[in-house]
């Protein structure tokens, strides 16, 4: 089976981001990956920034899912640079 470069990158971020954070990242855990402050995450969502991977409501509390993250972190030029 042959996967594609993008498709590898992306299983051993998924998998990297689990063992550190787990399957789902809260706000403050993704912010922290990210490198930038809670408070501006909060405001890169409220203003519904398109350079922010998709989120879920879980319980009232917006969450990532660790394999958004990575597929995103793969196909963002600006967050992950081919």
């Amino acid at each position: 089976m042959n996967l594609s470069y993008e498709r590898q990158l992306t299983i051993a971020l998924s998998q990297v981001i689990v063992q550190k954070y787990g399957a789902v990242l809260s706000a403050k855990n993704f912010a922290e990956l990210l490198g930038i402050g809670l408070q501006g995450l909060q405001n890169k969502l409220c203003n519904e920034d398109r350079d922010l991977p998709k989120y879920t409501q879980l319980r009232g509390k917006k969450v990532f899912m660790a394999n958004d993250v990575a597929e995103w972190m793969v196909s963002n030029d600006l967050k992950f640079p081919k």
